[in-house]
């Protein structure tokens, strides 16, 4: 007869097996989103390309196209995989302050933050993601949480009468988060030396100069 133990034994290395490459198997979208950034690091949105992200992540082409529809689908998930704990982090620090000039000069120097610390990532961005199918995709999405927060902050401002109520929250909202991207282009994306913290406080400081009570 058998050993009972043998077949014990065959069955748990086949269950291992199928459990390594289950872990395997979940583990290729993140080893490809980082293979993707140290590309675009070193070489920029030029030397990326489906071919030369395989062979950094050490899979097939095709084996990419299995988790990720094309190139600006991968470029999206790198894009979230960065700015989503980043977002979050906002999104919880924020609580702890009240008053309306430190909550917008928090995300003001925040948001240039990020951009300095990964500026290719935002020429990507800028150039790419915005462009082609944005609406409905997860980048866009993500820039709807930024949207969101800043009205939330505004929101509260209202609340504690620090903004009068006729203030047009989209049109404060586009003045707010577009001179930040303004700044960030002009000056952070160009290699530029810039003064995040005094930056901010003088757009802060004139947007609310006009709807503070």
């Amino acid at each position: 007869m058998p050993n009972r133990d043998t077949k014990d034994s065959v069955v748990d290395i086949n269950n291992l097996h199928q459990i390594s490459w289950r872990r395997r198997k979940d583990s290729r979208p993140p080893e490809i989103i980082l293979a993707s950034k140290k590309i675009l690091e070193e070489k920029g949105i030029k030397g990326l390309s489906m071919m030369k992200i395989s062979k950094a992540a050490g899979v097939s082409e095709a084996t990419l196209y299995k988790y990720f529809n094309d190139k600006n689908d991968l470029l999206n998930q790198v894009f979230i995989d960065w700015a989503e704990p980043f977002i979050e982090k906002m999104e919880t620090d924020i609580e702890d302050i009240s008053d309306l000039h430190s909550s917008l000069l928090f995300i003001a120097i925040r948001y240039l933050e990020g951009m300095k610390s990964a500026p290719k990532l935002h020429i990507i961005w800028f150039k790419e993601l915005r462009w082609d199918n944005y609406i409905g995709s997860p980048v866009h999405e993500m820039n709807k949480r930024y949207s969101n927060l800043v009205k939330k902050v505004f929101n509260r401002g209202v609340g504690n009468r620090e903004i009068t109520k006729s203030t047009n929250f989209d049109i404060f909202r586009d003045q707010f988060l577009g001179g930040l991207e303004h700044i960030g282009i002009r000056k952070i994306l160009t290699g530029k030396k810039v003064n995040i913290g005094k930056v901010s406080s003088e757009l802060v400081n004139n947007l609310l100069s006009g709807i503070s009570k």
